[in-house]
Parts: structure tokens; C-alpha cells; sequence
């Protein structure tokens, strides 16, 4: 999916809406999500090809708040942790996915035998369709 693909997405779900009714817009925000076991950060994962549709997916939003289709009502940043068995499990999930690792960090994970998490902010925003 393209950034533009989103924005249309967006688009045509807010012209589906009636008036009053809640949007939820959840995204991952800046800083690249960090591989840690134990307490420990092992590692950053590249979300770089993430962030550029989700950049374009708030500029979309910001896009209709301005134009008072939409209007925020709060916000809420947040951690998500995605739980892991080992690291050897962790990198397999990775890999069909946009978000990568780099390969030499790759290779020291997949010998972590310890549960690992990926922690990557989000924000969540509720809006109301205008």
C-alpha cells in the first residue's frame, strides 16, 4: 500500500461516516521500536518504511481536521509491546514484514534463547466526524 493509498482509504472512510460519529486513528509514532529482553535494549528495528505511510496517513488527518471535517478530541501516546519467545522468534516474525533489523543484529538475536519484546510507541486519536 502506497502513502497515497491511505489517504484515500481515510478519505472515503470520513465521507462514510455520519455526522457525530467517532473515528479512532491509530498509528506508530516516532522513535524506531527497540528489541529488549530482560530490561535490556538488544537492538533498534528499522521502522522507517512504516513511518512513511503513517506519516502520510496524519497528514491526511490533519488534512480533514483543518478542512472541519474531522475534529480531534484527545490523544493518547502509548507503548505496545509484541512478545516473543525468543529472539530466533522475534527475527522469523520480522522478516516477511517492512520493518527490518540490521543483519548482524539479526544473526545475535536469533542466539537469544530468553523471551524478547519489541516496544514501538503509538498514538491513538479520537476524532469526531463534523
Amino acid at each position: 500500500m502506497q502513502p497515497e493509498d491511505v489517504v484515500d482509504v481515510l478519505g472515503n472512510a470520513v465521507a462514510g461516516a455520519r455526522p457525530g460519529g467517532t473515528v479512532l486513528d491509530l498509528q506508530v509514532i516516532r522513535p524506531h521500536p527497540v528489541v529488549e529482553s530482560d530490561g535490556e535494549a538488544l537492538s533498534v528495528v528499522d521502522g522507517e518504511p512504516l513511518f512513511r505511510r503513517a506519516d502520510a496517513a496524519v497528514a491526511a488527518v490533519d488534512a480533514l481536521v483543518a478542512a472541519g471535517r474531522l475534529s480531534e478530541e484527545a490523544v493518547d501516546d502509548h507503548d505496545v509491546l509484541s512478545h516473543y519467545a525468543s529472539g530466533a522468534e522475534l527475527v522469523d516474525d520480522l522478516e516477511p514484514k517492512e520493518r527490518s533489523l540490521a543483519p548482524d543484529d539479526a544473526r545475535r538475536l536469533r542466539a537469544v534463547a530468553r523471551p524478547c519484546a519489541i516496544r514501538e510507541r503509538c498514538r491513538l486519536r479520537r476524532l469526531r466526524v463534523c
